[in-house]
């Protein structure tokens, strides 16, 4: 038999099976007769909206095709983060297509939950509103922070039942920035913080790079402050205990002791004072008990250093003091703020930098000290029906010594309107779940002058309803009033913010929708010190626990923030940027305090405060002070993390649950620093899941620096010497582009927002910690940290690292299937369909960007819906790696195809260029002499990673600037140009 007449009964026979084999039941199709204009089969569709995944309130665009949500991306027009978006905003998908998302309400029945249908849970509901309407006060409404008008329905509803005035709870609040402004300002606010403007910024303990008031707005505001730029750039100082990734971020990270924030903000202004700065006499009487010496002896910061800030601060024209991150809030933090205060007022900064006027709408948070009354008023059986909006879960949020969970219990009737279980949605007695946010209408202010307008961006996911249409149900039911008529007449949530919106757009509705809201400029408004300024002491923090203890930092998380992050996988996959420990949580402790108690990391330590205990692996860390350990907060997993093995199943870490109940006098905010702790070996081991198995990069000149004054000189001198390249081989030549990418290191700070949107774009998958500790994750792009100098001060540097498209790749010429290879632009393909899995490439890459699929990655329903049509999802056996997002390239292609014009610099943004919040990032076309990408590829600092081994690649470094006598000692040609 000749091999035509092989293929031909082969043919023949499976033909006939599979008409024999595959018949189905006949089935209809009928065609769509009135299609949705916005949706066409192929074509995204954006939608703005508004970011709800913290009170910054971000600008957003959700890329919707064929009806579902793929892809956020910050919403360039919006005032707050100008296109960017941090690591929470790009995960939020994952809240959208949980899996473990309530699919309809829920009743409890016994210590369990039984779904009902949403007529039965209304009617439930309005019965028991009835019943508590006619006893003042037996009402309570607890919500996250609703500046907009669910907010102000929010509280007509309440008013309308006799409630209490609704409780806006936010675990940081930051009280004692609005004590200290009442204080010394007389205005009860939190300004605008203009870092863009300033010259010299000295932050203490502030993380705004993290989680601190708008991180996204801050993060653009420092990079344009201290991004080496037109031969600019400003200088930055924290002072922290710990080194944070903000204090990571710092020219010069002073060490203090824990609690002694206070004193040293006292004595760099007693400083300034004593060398002249001002004449007014009121500051100088408001120091005069503060001893700048005796201050270096208690913080441990010399008192040569306080000298060195204060004389910097002082040259700054402007500068801008910071301070009120979580962590070194105490007993101090209101005195704190106002030597912050005065700081800034003595240096001419306030209505520059420090501006009133756009204030945030953290004003509008109701203070902790409330939150506990009502607490308190709950276990004392006072309240009858309690209304949990979404986002919030005081269970876990607040202090453990408040005994939230014991209060909740004594409550007859608990409503949350969460979608997702947590951990007290355990304790409601009905669950009505709201619908996500993308899928929502209402509106959001996060500052004066900027008021946000969200949308629908999807239908539903699950059988969900907005909060505010069952409010109004249920409120008119308990009411016994009629659609129409009586203090909630609107038939629903949509049509009451309609009608509140119209004296605002004045027929403009649809612009407004497109555009993402209404913004204006807002003046700042003129403030005075007050004329009587009390003498402030700087007294440390007062902490409870031990003599011999260790003061605890508990601190928000990058990735979690206060914990309502914390069920996204994308975010307990991607490391945190400073330990660089993915899915566990861990306690920091100082490597001499380990050494003197025993502890290895890993080892399971038992933490020990006076209102609980902590049992959580450790990290051992050379940087932390050694009086103190630190807790991230907010850790704890979704339910289906456990189910798909991600990670065994493990009590919920949240150093909350360490903290007293007792509010700040000052302030009558939380005292987040305020308990010392011990520490005991449990005799356990939890390794931690390490994704980067050192900091030093052992000469190879990995992240490179160049000193402030020399990258000056080379900038005046213009572009860099071309020393050419030796080769026995032909150069490529690109007859159309040739795409390449710049990197910034001076502008990167180690968000990891990037690898989080490029994990959203290219369909990456969730392995698991076992997986990722074996070093077996599928990130295209990982966030590496190197620290140079003294391991105690170490000058860190981030590094964006991913496929390097190198011209001449030492993973094509091994693959013997030429499933690598140089595409004709200049990127480094990947055929999928043609990789047979032998890793060949993978071994031969000098930088470790390959990634293997060891298995079939299970995707659990729904979030296969999250998917990105335009990128393959890969197989068991397929080596992937970064595209440069060829999928972009193509669609920007494309679009100037139909223009007939060539693609344009900017035309494409790659996912991870595109959320970059300090524009770290530069995508375009090499052979375009105009393009951005290719003026930076020329810059003096440029310069290739591993450029000895002659891989010639398509991605460009820039150097990090760094300061003068603070740059980090080298060796033999270490770091340098």
């Amino acid at each position: 038999m000749n091999r035509r007449d092989f293929f031909k009964i082969v043919a023949t026979t499976g033909a006939t099976a599979a008409a024999a084999g595959c018949q189905q039941a006949t089935e209809q199709i009928l065609p769509l007769v009135v299609p949705n204009e916005q949706l066409v089969p192929g074509v995204a569709a954006w939608f703005a909206t508004v970011c709800r995944e913290c009170p910054a309130g971000c600008g957003v665009l959700a890329r919707n095709r064929e009806g579902r949500v793929v892809k956020l991306e910050g919403n360039p027009d919006h005032p707050v983060n100008h296109g960017s978006l941090c690591a929470r905003g790009q995960a939020a998908l994952q809240g959208l297509y949980h899996p473990d998302r309530f699919a309809k309400p829920q009743r409890r029945d016994g210590d369990a939950f039984k779904a009902i249908e949403w007529d039965d849970a209304i009617k439930l509901f309005g019965d028991q509103l009835a019943a508590v309407k006619s006893k003042p006060r037996a009402l309570a409404v607890v919500s996250q922070l609703e500046s907009g008008n669910l907010g102000a329905l929010l509280d007509r509803f309440a008013q309308a039942l006799g409630g209490r005035p609704r409780v806006t709870l936010e675990p940081f609040a930051y009280e004692a920035i609005r004590a200290a402004n009442r204080q010394t300002f007389g205005r009860d606010a939190v300004p605008y913080y203009a870092f863009e403007d300033a010259e010299v910024v000295l932050s203490f303990g502030a993380d705004f790079l993290e989680t601190w008031i708008s991180n996204g707005q801050a993060a653009r505001g420092y990079a344009r402050m201290h991004t080496f730029r037109e031969g600019k750039a400003g200088t930055f100082i924290h002072v922290e205990p710990r080194q944070s990734l903000t204090g990571s971020n710092a020219d010069e990270w002073v060490r203090n002791a824990p609690g002694t924030e206070a004193a040293v903000a006292l004595a760099v202004l007693k400083l300034m004072l004593e060398g002249g700065v001002v004449a007014d006499k009121r500051y100088g009487e408001a120091v005069a008990g503060v001893d700048p010496k005796k201050v270096a002896e208690d913080s441990g910061v010399p008192l040569e250093t306080l000298h060195h800030v204060a004389k910097t601060f002082a040259g700054a024209r402007p500068g801008l003091a910071v301070g009120g991150g979580v962590a070194v809030t105490g007993s101090q933090a209101t005195a704190l703020q106002v030597a912050i205060n005065l700081l800034n007022a003595v240096a001419g900064n306030v209505g520059k930098t420090v501006r009133f006027g756009p204030d945030h709408a953290y004003g509008r948070v109701t203070p902790y000290a409330e939150v506990a009354k009502l607490v308190r008023a709950m276990a004392a059986g006072e309240i009858g029906v309690l209304v949990l909006g979404p986002g919030v879960n005081p269970a876990f949020t607040l202090p453990g010594g408040l005994k939230v969970a014991e209060a909740i219990g004594k409550v007859p009737f608990v409503v949350s309107f969460a979608n997702l279980p947590d951990e007290t949605t355990a304790l409601a007695h009905l669950v009505l779940p709201d619908t996500h946010w993308l899928e929502a209408w209402g509106d959001y202010a996060p500052h004066e002058g900027v008021l946000g307008l969200m949308q629908p961006t999807m239908k539903p996911i699950r059988d969900a309803r907005p909060m505010g249409d069952v409010l109004l149900v249920a409120g008119r039911s308990a009411l016994g009033t009629e659609e129409g008529k009586g203090p909630l007449p609107w038939p629903t949530f949509e049509q009451y913010l309609k009608a509140a919106w119209e004296p605002v757009v004045k027929g403009q509705w649809e612009a407004a929708l497109q555009q993402g809201g209404v913004w204006h400029d807002v003046v700042a408004a003129a403030v005075s010190v007050t004329p009587r300024l009390e003498r402030l002491d700087g007294a440390p923090a007062k902490l409870a626990g031990p003599a011999d203890g260790f003061a605890l930092l508990a601190y928000p998380s990058l990735r979690f923030y206060d914990g309502r992050s914390a069920t996204r996988a994308w975010l307990q996959e991607v490391p945190d940027p400073i330990t660089q420990v993915a899915w566990d949580p861990w306690v920091e402790i100082n490597t001499q305090t380990a050494a003197r108690l025993g502890i290895r990391q890993g080892d399971v330590v038992k933490v020990t405060s006076p209102h609980g205990a902590l049992e959580v692996p450790a990290y051992v860390s050379p940087s932390i002070h050694p009086g103190a350990v630190a807790i991230p907060m907010g850790h704890h997993y979704a339910p289906y993390h456990v189910r798909l093995k991600y990670v065994p199943a493990t009590a919920a870490t949240n150093p909350m649950a360490l903290l007293p109940a007792e509010a700040d006098a000052a302030s009558g905010g939380p005292s987040f620093l305020s308990v010392k702790v011990t520490l005991t070996r449990t005799g356990a081991r939890r390794p931690l899941a390490l994704l980067q198995a050192t900091h030093d990069q052992d000469q190879r000149e990995i992240a490179q620096h160049v000193e402030l004054g020399r990258a000056r000189e080379e900038a005046l001198r213009g572009g860099r010497e071309s020393h050419g390249h030796q080769t026995m081989y032909t150069d490529q030549h690109y007859k159309s582009y040739r795409w390449g990418m710049t990197v910034d290191v001076d502008a990167c700070i180690g968000c990891q927002a990037c690898a989080v949107a490029c994990q959203a774009e290219n369909n990456v998958p969730v392995v698991g910690k076992a997986e990722a500790a074996y070093g077996r994750q599928v990130h295209w792009l990982r966030l590496e940290r190197w620290a140079d100098g003294d391991p105690a001060q170490p000058q860190n540097t981030f590094l964006p690292m991913f496929c390097q498209h190198c011209e001449v790749a030492p993973c094509e010429p091994v693959c013997p299937v030429f499933a690598a290879y140089r595409t004709d632009e200049g990127l480094n393909g990947q055929v999928y369909n043609r990789c047979v899995g032998t890793r060949y490439c993978g071994n031969n890459c000098p930088y470790h960007v390959r990634r293997f699929n060891w298995w079939n990655y299970e995707i659990p329903a729904p979030l296969e819906v999250q998917l990105n049509p335009d990128v393959t999802v890969r197989q068991l056996g397929v080596m992937e790696k970064c595209t440069m997002c060829i999928q972009r390239i193509a669609a920007g292609k494309d679009h100037a195809r139909d223009e007939k014009r060539a693609v344009r610099d900017g035309d494409i943004l790659t996912a991870c260029q595109q959320t970059c919040p300090t524009q770290a990032i530069t995508f375009g076309n090499l052979k375009d002499e105009g393009s951005t990408v290719s003026k930076l590829t020329h810059s003096p600092r440029a310069y290739h990673v591993l450029e000895e081994l002659g891989t010639r690649p398509g991605v460009t470094y820039l150097r990090k600037v760094v300061r003068g006598s603070h740059a980090p000692a080298a060796g033999p040609e270490k770091g340098r140009a």
